[in-house]
């Protein structure tokens, strides 16, 4: 099997550096999901895009390990690379640990880079493979070797989240922070996560692609500045009147942990998001590992936040009304899925607040509607005819709040089988919306009602159902999810009143179609100490794709409460006696509904 040259270059690092096997994560030192063009790692070396993934090299094999919201993805990418893929989660398909277990022999060698690997991941490592003889060696990264023109660290200048926004001022945050490691005992703790530190300082940035993130490190003592590893040319000059802070350089932050560690201090970090390599220069086995609270606090969007999210809803729920009568016009015929992207994203820029999106736009025609996560390339993206399933899945970052919705459109007369299934997946976002669950609850109990009609027709979908949404954040927010993984924590933490996730149940053809219906869902508690889901995305959905007779009385009820919502939401927005014409017909659903 033929190697690209990049992976023959590693090869030859590795034989350097007498290592018999490399690991490649494609994560950043803060452990981020997506990363800056520094740390696309895995991308650069395989040619493979998706977000999650391992790659594997040894010096006659590689494979890339990855779920699958990228089966057909990976195939595409990898296609000519020398790089097998390795199907998570089917059977016959080893786990990457496990292969790690079968293959490699007593006194061989495991490298990967120790700044991009959490010190949970690396403990996990040691835990597997040291007693079988194999020694882990966590290097410096050799991609710096091999990679010639690696871009540098991102240095574009940070905003501070106005003031009108921000969910709580910043000194409140810093607080309560300090109020916890007061609990712990701590000196100080090391925040890595990205979005933590964005929205423990309110500030946001453009480090990385549709995140609005910075990259940096902050360390918090019990009192005085807040020393943050970031670059003091960054900086706007209001926040440091706001917030008494000490500026260092992003590469500072080893030295100065180990300082402090020389001193004795006590410092936290939390193992789950914290590379090994600060986690060393901080004193190794001295430091405290502690679960931070950051991201606990953060995923409750109180009462101000939520009134922002509900208004970039409603003026989202605009950007799809124009895109849908554009499709509707007849103006996509004859042009691609890229171009459709373009169009979606014109019309975002035009709202107020816009930042940029949350996430590439994912607009699959047909068969690449079954392509989970597709990224319609800007060269050889399919042509749009005036027939066939258009899914679309999209979202924005705005000041008051980031967006997530999918709708699947039918350019034509839909065949009998798209529009049953279409109706089983709704049916089951139906379900989900309409939950009532006791306090305690998570989503890996919740997540049956997504699936259960489809399972009842033989059919399934291979992601999760629903994620957790940050405020002008991360549009994939933890700690908790709605997930069919029991083994997960983050499937296993109890929703609470607050929380805001995505609702997306789907289902996939290969080759043919895709569907998708997804909401934005917020955790409440109702009037008898029970939680239940409040549907937060406003846009209607495809009225012609309904099977009415498969709808029970309570979903057609569901529909036409949501239609209405819808309605009362967009109508105020809309200037143009067309679109508001087109609304009113897109909202009248009760007369499809009698159908039979």
């Amino acid at each position: 099997m033929s190697s690209s040259p990049k992976i023959t270059a590693l090869r030859r690092a590795m034989a350097a550096h007498g290592i018999d096997a490399y690991l490649i994560s494609g994560s950043d030192p803060h452990r981020s999901e997506y990363v800056a063009s520094r740390w696309a790692s895995r991308a650069w070396l395989s040619g493979f895009t998706g977000s999650a993934g391992t790659l594997i090299v040894t010096a006659d094999w590689a494979g890339l390990w990855t779920d699958s919201r990228y089966f057909i993805q990976a195939e595409q990418e990898l296609a000519g690379s020398g790089i097998e893929l390795m199907k998570l989660r089917v059977p016959h398909t080893p786990e990457y640990l496990d292969w790690l277990q079968a293959k490699l022999q007593t006194g061989q060698t495991l490298g990967y880079a120790g700044n991009c690997r959490s010190l949970n991941g690396a403990e996990n490592l040691q835990r597997k493979l040291a007693p079988l003889g194999i020694e882990i060696t966590p290097t410096q990264d050799l991609l710096d070797e091999i990679w010639t023109d690696r871009p540098a660290p991102p240095t574009e200048k940070i905003q501070q989240h106005p003031p009108q926004f921000a969910d709580r001022p910043t000194l409140e945050k810093i607080k309560d922070f300090r109020s916890w490691m007061a609990t712990k005992e701590l000196d100080y703790f090391l925040v890595t996560a990205l979005d933590e530190i964005a929205w423990l300082l309110n500030v946001r940035g453009s480090d990385i692609k549709y995140n609005p993130l910075v990259v940096s490190f902050l360390l918090i003592p019990e009192s005085g500045p807040l020393e943050w590893f970031v670059g003091k040319e960054r900086v706007p000059p209001p926040l440091l009147q706001e917030v008494e802070l000490q500026l260092h350089s992003y590469r500072a932050t080893a030295g100065r942990l180990l300082e402090l560690a020389s001193q004795g201090m006590q410092i936290g970090v939390d193992p789950t998001t914290t590379n090994l390599a600060i986690y060393q220069a901080a004193g190794g086995a001295s430091v405290q590992k502690l679960a931070s609270p950051i991201p606990a606090w953060k995923a409750i969007k109180n009462e101000k936040a939520t009134a922002h999210i509900r208004n970039a809803m409603a003026r989202d729920g605009v950007t799809l009304l124009r895109l849908r009568r554009w499709l509707e016009s007849g103006a996509a015929v004859g042009k691609t899925e890229y171009e459709v992207v373009q169009q979606l994203q014109h019309y975002r820029s035009q709202l107020d607040n816009y930042q940029g999106d949350s996430f590439g736009a994912i607009v699959g025609y047909q068969g690449n509607g079954a392509i989970v996560h597709y990224d319609p390339p800007a060269t050889g993206s399919a042509t749009i005819g005036e027939e066939g399933l258009l899914l679309v899945d999209s979202g924005g970052q705005y000041l008051d709040g980031t967006t997530d919705i999918t709708r699947t459109f039918s350019l034509g007369a839909p065949q009998t089988e798209e529009r049953i299934n279409f109706t089983l997946v709704l049916k089951g976002m139906i379900d989900l919306s309409m939950a009532h669950f006791p306090k305690g609850t998570s989503g890996v109990q919740l997540e049956i009602l997504a699936r259960q009609h489809l399972w009842k027709a033989g059919l399934n979908y291979g992601h999760g159902t629903g994620h957790g949404v940050g405020y002008f954040l991360n549009v994939h927010e933890g700690p908790a999810s709605i997930s069919p993984n029991p083994r997960s924590a983050a499937t296993q933490r109890p929703l609470e009143a607050g929380m805001i996730f995505s609702n997306e149940p789907g289902y996939y053809k290969e080759g043919e179609y895709g569907i998708r219906c997804e909401n934005l869902v917020q955790v409440y508690e109702n009037e008898k100490g029970f939680l239940q889901f409040r549907s937060l995305t406003v846009f209607p959905f495809e009225k012609r794709l309904l099977v009415p007779s498969l709808l029970t009385d309570q979903q057609k009820e569901w529909l036409i409460l949501y239609h209405g919502q819808v309605y009362q939401s967009l109508a105020p927005l809309l200037e143009d006696p067309e679109e508001l014409a087109w609304l009113t017909a897109a909202c009248s659903i009760n007369e499809v509904l009698s159908q039979h």
